[in-house]
C-alpha cells in the first residue's frame, strides 16, 4: 500500500457534512411527529348556524262590523299566556263614554285601593256630600243608591251598585272616598290614562253624565280588557242583580246578559250621543274556554244596539282555530364543517297552536354543537314561546369526518384543533 492510498483510507468526513446528515435526520423526524399529529389531531366539534324561517302566513281575522255603529271594537284574552289582541273601526275620534265612564272609575280606584279575594273593601262612610250627589244624579234622571248622611258602607257595596244597576250618585261617592274630591279623583284619571297610553281617554265626572266624558272604540276595548282581567271587577259585571237598600233587588243593565255566552257588561246612554255597551263573553273552543270582549258606541235604540253587539261577537268566534306554527321537516339549523362536510337540523313533529285568526305565537329553536362522524340523532328542539309546546329537532345524515388529504393540506389548521377549546 502506498502512503497516498493509506491517506486516503484515514481520511475523515466533514463536520458540516455531518452536521447536515444530522438536521436531514432531525427535519424527517419532525415531518413524521407533524404528520401523525395531523392525522391524530382531534375533530373539533361543529356549532349549529340558525337558519331563518319564514312560516306560511296565517288568515287575517274575517269581522262582521255592525254598521249600526259609529264605532266599534273586540278584543281577545291572550291565549295561554300570550298578550291581549284587539282591533276596532269605525270613528278613530273620542266619543263620549255615558255610563260606561263608571267602568273606568271603577278601575282607576281599584288600582289606587285594591281589594283582593272576596274582601268587600274599606268601609266608608258617606256624609252631605254624598246625599247631595244623590240629588244631582236624581237631577240628570240617572239611577240612583238611596243613601243618608252617616251610612255605612263597603267599597265593593259602591262598586256593584256603580256596574249592576249603573247608579250615579255611587260611582260618585267612590271616586270622592278613593281621591278626596272629584278634583283629586280627575288627576287621577289623567295619570291612569297616562301610564296605561290610552290617548283617546279623559274624563270630566266619574259616572259620564258630562259628554266631556270620552274616549275611542279602540281605547275602551282596551279598557274593557282591564276590566275582565280584574278579578273584582268581573265578578261583579257578571251578578244578575245586586240589592239596594231603599230599593231592593236591582237587575243588572245589560239586557243581553246570559246570550249568545254573554257573562258580563256594562251599558251606557247619553242623550247627546246615543247608546254604548260593553260586553265580555266566554266561549269552549276546541275543548278551552276563550274569553272575548266587545264594544259597541253610538247606536240610537237598545234593540238595535244589542242586536250589532251580538252580530259582532257571533264574527269573532270562527277566528279561533288550531293552527300548524311550524311544519314537521322545517329545517331550522345547519352545520357546516370547515372541511366541507354539511348536515341540517330539522323538526321531527309539527308545532301546533290554538291560535286567534293571524295572531300565531313565536317560537325559538336549539340545536347542540355535534362531532365529527355522528350519525344523525336528536340535537335539541323547537318551543313555542307561549304555552308548553314542543317538538324534537334532529340531523338529517352524517357529518363526515375529515380525511387524510384534508388534513394534510390544512395542517396549520389541523394543528389549532390541539387548543380547540370546544372538543
Amino acid at each position: 500500500m502506498t502512503a497516498a492510498a493509506a491517506r486516503r483510507r484515514t481520511r475523515r468526513t466533514h463536520p458540516l457534512v455531518v452536521l447536515l446528515r444530522i438536521l436531514v435526520a432531525m427535519v424527517l423526524v419532525v415531518a413524521v411527529l407533524l404528520g401523525v399529529a395531523v392525522l391524530l389531531a382531534p375533530t373539533p366539534v361543529v356549532a349549529a348556524t340558525p337558519v331563518e324561517t319564514t312560516a306560511e302566513p296565517l288568515p287575517e281575522p274575517a269581522i262582521d262590523w255592525p254598521a249600526a255603529a259609529r264605532a266599534a271594537g273586540y278584543g281577545v284574552v291572550g291565549i295561554d299566556g300570550a298578550p291581549d289582541t284587539w282591533n276596532a273601526t269605525g270613528s278613530t275620534e273620542s266619543h263620549p263614554m255615558a255610563s260606561v265612564t263608571k267602568l273606568v272609575t271603577v278601575l282607576i280606584v281599584l288600582d289606587a285601593h285594591p281589594i283582593t279575594g272576596d274582601d268587600r273593601g274599606a268601609t266608608i262612610t258617606l256624609d252631605g256630600d254624598d246625599v247631595a250627589a244623590q240629588y244631582r244624579a236624581l237631577a240628570e234622571n240617572a239611577p240612583i243608591a238611596p243613601v243618608y248622611d252617616g251610612l255605612q258602607l263597603t267599597q265593593r257595596d259602591l262598586i256593584e251598585w256603580s256596574l249592576v244597576d249603573s247608579a250615579g250618585n255611587a260611582i260618585w261617592s267612590l271616586a270622592n272616598w278613593a281621591f278626596g274630591d272629584i278634583d283629586g279623583f280627575l288627576a287621577a284619571a289623567d295619570d291612569w290614562a297616562a301610564r296605561h297610553g290610552l290617548e283617546h281617554t279623559d274624563l270630566a265626572d266619574p259616572a259620564g253624565l258630562e259628554a266631556g266624558s270620552v274616549s275611542s272604540a279602540i281605547d275602551l276595548t282596551r279598557i274593557a280588557l282591564m276590566a275582565v282581567e280584574d278579578p273584582v271587577v268581573l265578578s261583579t259585571i257578571q251578578l244578575e242583580s245586586v240589592r239596594i237598600p231603599g230599593i231592593g233587588i236591582a237587575p243588572n243593565t245589560n239586557r243581553i246578559l246570559g246570550q249568545h255566552d254573554i257573562d258580563g257588561g256594562k251599558t251606557g246612554t247619553l242623550k247627546v250621543w246615543g247608546r254604548n255597551l260593553f260586553v265580555t263573553a266566554v266561549r269552549e273552543v276546541d275543548g278551552v274556554e276563550r274569553r272575548i270582549v266587545g264594544i259597541v258606541m253610538g247606536t240610537i235604540a237598545a234593540d238595535e244596539t244589542d242586536a250589532a253587539m251580538i252580530q259582532l261577537l257571533e264574527s269573532v268566534w270562527p277566528n279561533f282555530a288550531a293552527r300548524t306554527i311550524l311544519p314537521e321537516g322545517t329545517v331550522v339549523a345547519e352545520y357546516r364543517a370547515p372541511w366541507g362536510a354539511a348536515t341540517d337540523a330539522v323538526t321531527t313533529g309539527a308545532l301546533e297552536a290554538h291560535v286567534f285568526a293571524d295572531d300565531a305565537p313565536g317560537w325559538s329553536a336549539t340545536a347542540e354543537p355535534i362531532d365529527a362522524g355522528s350519525p344523525p340523532s336528536a340535537v335539541g328542539e323547537v318551543r313555542l314561546e307561549v304555552g308548553d309546546v314542543a317538538a324534537p329537532v334532529r340531523t338529517t345524515e352524517l357529518l363526515l369526518a375529515p380525511d387524510g388529504w384534508w388534513r394534510i393540506a390544512n395542517a396549520p389548521q389541523v394543528l389549532g384543533w390541539y387548543g380547540d377549546s370546544e372538543r
